[in-house]
């Protein structure tokens, strides 16, 4: 069954909880970009170039948060994503619009319950609980709070009318 958690957070909102997780999960992890044919690993979240921006919408750039040693598979096109490697977690960063009028939603999720997945996703949610505010479900992150009513909070895509977006109320 998949799980998810839905935020809008900043870099830096997202550095503090993901920089938690690498020192709480019991494991060493790596960071896979889902859709490359490379299969570059980066140790920490602060090694993710771009971490905070995006072009116009969610889901534009997406990564596998996984064991350092587990096995890699790939689709036929030697693509990664995370439906054949369920003992992950999916971290769609959030991220500033390139025009910089909104913060575009970002997103953590399991595909399936297993040991390894169910765990990255407990110490996030444990960790986001402690670091955001929750208001209708969605987290958002300290530096991220900052900025409602100063940019757009898009959860679909930057050319979306303005009533799709997230409103606090």
């Amino acid at each position: 069954m998949a799980k998810r958690i839905k935020f809008f957070a900043t870099k830096n909102d997202m550095i503090s909880v993901l920089s938690k997780l690498e020192e709480q999960i019991s494991f060493d992890i790596d960071y896979i970009q889902c859709g490359k044919t490379d299969h570059k690993r980066y140790k920490t979240i602060k090694d993710i170039p771009g971490l905070g921006t995006l072009k116009e919408k969610h889901g534009e750039i997406s990564f596998l948060i996984m064991r350092k040693d587990d096995e890699l598979i790939t689709n036929r096109q030697g693509q990664v994503y995370q439906g054949k490697n369920v003992f992950s977690l999916e971290f769609d960063p959030s991220g500033i619009s390139e025009d910089e009028t909104g913060l575009i939603h970002g997103m953590f999720a399991i595909m399936e319950e297993n040991e390894i997945s169910s765990e990255l996703f407990k110490i996030v949610k444990k960790i986001m609980n402690a670091e955001c505010k929750r208001i209708q479900g969605w987290y958002i992150g300290k530096e991220a709070e900052e900025l409602y009513g100063k940019l757009r909070f898009i959860c679909i895509g930057l050319n979306e009318p303005e009533i799709y977006d997230f409103k606090m109320i």
